[in-house]
């Protein structure tokens, strides 16, 4: 009877855990041209809250899910180049627009360097010019674009991996799975959710890649 209460009160604390709701004051300042921030929970774009603006500021309050991934952007859009993603590790989150700073959130600050240096090291659009109508010389430029390209994706692969083996940082690999798919490679984050079985394991996110 005992150990079927203690597993009961285990039970519940998971339950408690992924329920874990927290209030949050989100506020900062915007380019003085700009008329339009969403505020996008979980990227349920279906759902996303149109800030008010009021000389170049802005501020809310909401309650979400600890784990939640919210973003703040002129556009629904292109999650993947999202400047402004932030994570409800505190109770007040003071972001700028115009400088690209946030204060309040370690984490999300983590996780904006992070997709920082994913998007820096992007092969995306990478080229090498050849002024000649020389095929070897195409083919050379070829070759190493390629490898440069390679060598790019790679060093994507690294942060991404790099944060997976970071137990504070590994719920960024729900941010990461979801904008830029291809940095895990077959099943890798598969693996680490069955071996690991993280607290984000569920996470809304991932639901919406499968």
């Amino acid at each position: 009877m005992k150990r079927l209460i203690i597993l009961f009160f285990a039970i519940a604390a998971i339950t408690i855990g992924y329920a874990k709701k927290v209030k949050l004051t989100i506020d900062g300042t915007v380019s003085p041209s700009q008329t339009k921030l969403y505020l996008i929970i979980n990227e349920d774009t279906a759902n996303a809250q149109l800030l008010p603006i009021v000389d170049g500021k802005f501020s809310t309050k909401l309650k979400v899910e600890s784990n939640a991934f919210i973003r703040l952007n002129d556009s629904k859009r292109w999650p993947e180049y999202g400047a402004f993603v932030l994570i409800p590790d505190s109770k007040h989150i003071t972001i700028d627009l115009n400088t690209g700073a946030i204060k309040g959130s370690p984490m999300s600050q983590e996780l904006q360097v992070t997709c920082k240096g994913i998007r820096d090291s992007s092969p995306e659009g990478f080229h090498i010019d050849v002024f000649t109508d020389d095929p070897e010389a195409w083919r050379q430029a070829r070759e190493q674009g390629n490898a440069i390209r390679n060598k790019m994706l790679e060093q994507q692969r690294v942060i991404a991996r790099g944060v997976l083996a970071d137990d504070k940082t590994s719920i960024f690999s729900v941010w990461i799975a979801y904008c830029f798919p291809n940095l895990y490679f077959g099943e890798e984050l598969e693996s680490f959710i069955k071996y690991k079985n993280p607290s984000w394991a569920n996470h809304p996110l991932l639901l919406k890649k499968k």
